[in-house]
């Protein structure tokens, strides 16, 4: 009286199987193509902060593609502009990322320069009592710092790289088309290993191209592992399950806006810098010195 009705009318009930929607080879191309973009405005970022702080204490500053360089004497404590000017725009991109459009090409690049400033700022506060050219260790020598107030100092900059890979991993997985695409700690690991594994490598390499002809302290020959940071979100990305995706979300491709604004840059912005910008660029002291 209690058979299965499948079994009494000869049939098997059958799972459907499961549909996996996977996000488009374009868009993660995208992610190496806002990589290399991030790279070139992190640094970018961290040499015009070392402009202005050192525009600000007279020591009449000449930003260039990888390093500013300084006409006047004074205090090396200046270099320090740089790790400030990268912090904070670190923390301004963080507060504007919520409102980027969901899943677009510009909230992905937005995401790779937080990600690269932040980087850029807590790699000087965490190397420096390893590094006597770190910006934070010349500057606790330039003012007598207490013993040990270094090692504090790095302390802070290590958890906070920590702090920052661990919270990529979410923001990266929200980039999914669906639940379906990251549903287990395996797709999960598929998915950060596309999106930013392979972008944090690939992308730097993209960006040697920017620096070449303009790189007097050897910036180039370290953007091979300027991006082993994210090994940290590759590790945090199959233990996270807190995040927000639409029920399908619109397949994006290649973007050609992406590809244009990397033309720009790498034409355009290294034209611009290539030859030395005083920063100020007006006043007495006001020199442009083109290619000859």
């Amino acid at each position: 009286m209690n058979r299965d009705t499948s079994q009494t009318l000869g049939t098997q009930v059958q799972t459907p199987p499961r549909v996996v929607v996977r996000t488009s080879w374009g868009f993660f191309v995208n992610s190496i193509l806002a990589a290399a973009l991030a790279v070139v405005f992190a640094r970018s970022i961290e040499q015009f902060g070392v402009a202005v702080a050192g525009a600000l204490f007279g020591r009449d500053p000449v930003l260039g593609v990888t390093i500013t360089e300084f006409r006047s004497d004074g205090s090396d404590a200046v270099l320090l502009g740089g790790t400030i000017a990268s912090l904070v725009t670190g923390s301004v991109g963080l507060l504007l990322f919520p409102a980027a459009k969901d899943r677009s090409a510009g909230k992905l690049t937005l995401l790779w320069m937080i990600l690269f400033t932040f980087r850029n700022g807590l790699m000087d506060l965490a190397t420096s009592p390893f590094s006597a050219e770190s910006p934070v260790a010349i500057t606790l020598d330039t003012f007598d710092a207490p013993e040990g107030l270094d090692v504090v100092v790095s302390a802070g900059g290590w958890v906070g790289l920590l702090l920052v890979g661990v919270a990529a991993a979410a923001a990266f997985l929200g980039f999914a088309r669906h639940r379906a695409e990251i549903a287990t700690p395996k797709e999960r690991l598929r998915f950060i290993t596309a999106i930013a594994l392979i972008p944090a490598v690939v992308g730097p390499l993209l960006a040697v191209p920017y620096f070449v002809g303009a790189d007097p302290v050897g910036y180039i020959r370290t953007l091979p592992t300027v991006g082993l940071f994210i090994l940290i979100t590759v590790g945090a990305a199959p233990l996270t399950r807190h995040v927000r995706l639409p029920d399908l979300g619109e397949e994006r491709g290649l973007s050609p806006g992406l590809v244009a604004a990397l033309a720009i840059t790498y034409l355009g912005l290294r034209w611009a810098i290539g030859p030395g910008i005083p920063i100020p660029p007006w006043g007495e002291n006001f020199e442009w010195r083109f290619r000859e």
